[in-house]
């Protein structure tokens, strides 16, 4: 009789488990279908510090709203309205594959272009900077990811270490840590060369950048990116044309928030 409630509770053990990682998918996958809207707001932050120059410092920004046209389990269609502060605004035909991690747009001719999606942040959870989670997905549970590629905020050869923080399953809310280091230049407004100001006049520098560290939360409702933030640093030399070298420090920090459809 014993060993039967035994084998009984063992089974219930083990369909709770099928059951909390089947719902873990709730969390970090978007639940999107055609006629829905989002809408947000982000910017990027960037300085650099070197010794002997003045701190150079600079930021763009935006916001860009979505309109969901279609949708299935790993895949998703939408048109975007994007405006970068300063630049021309863009309104284009999008279509996100392979869980977000691929990115795809049709030119004038309407021949489609796809490429990895290497953004630092965006409207929803993407396998190609964030991995795949495991299930069931728990509270303190962490994954590492291996970023080959350069992306927006990391340079090549990178590893990352995600932890769950927190989980709501009232409102299907997850905040996720990560962490990671990387090594080169960055996939995106990342120029080989510097110019920076000492006691008035100003200097064309070469950047060779060195090692790369990012850390920050992110929270997600649904799959969708509610709010993000990341601080990176990295070590670089600059050298100057007589070929004299100073060590730089150099920070970005980027921001993205959830914000009222519509913003444009």
């Amino acid at each position: 009789m014993k060993s039967s409630l035994l084998i009984a509770f063992l089974m219930f053990l083990a369909r709770s488990v099928d059951a909390d990682g089947a719902s873990g998918d709730r969390y970090l996958t978007p639940q999107f279908s055609a006629g829905q809207t989002y809408s947000n707001v982000f910017s990027i932050l960037r300085s650099v510090r070197a010794e002997g120059y003045d701190e150079r410092a600079s930021r763009n920004g935006g916001s860009a709203d979505y309109t969901i046209l279609s949708a299935n389990a790993d895949s998703w269609g939408a048109r975007a309205r994007s405006r970068y502060d300063g630049q021309a605004s863009g309104d284009d035909s999008i279509e996100f594959r392979d869980n977000g991690s691929t990115y795809c747009m049709a030119n004038a001719e309407g021949k489609t272009t796809c490429n990895a999606y290497l953004e630092g942040s965006g409207l929803a959870y993407n396998t190609a900077i964030w991995g795949v989670p495991p299930k069931p997905l728990a509270p303190g549970m962490s994954w590492t990811v291996d970023l080959k590629q350069a992306w927006e905020l990391g340079g090549s050869n990178g590893t990352e270490k995600v932890t769950v923080i927190s989980m709501d399953p009232a409102t299907d809310t997850a905040v996720l840590l990560r962490e990671g280091t990387s090594q080169g230049f960055f996939a995106e407004s990342d120029p080989h060369t510097l110019q920076l100001s000492h006691d008035g006049h100003t200097e064309m520098l070469e950047v060779k950048p060195g090692t790369a560290h990012w850390k920050g939360y992110t929270t997600f409702v649904k799959g969708v990116v509610f709010s993000d933030e990341l601080v990176v640093t990295r070590d670089d030399v600059l050298i100057s044309k007589s070929g004299s070298t100073v060590n730089a420090t150099e920070r970005r920090v980027m921001l993205l928030n959830v914000a009222p459809f519509p913003t444009l």
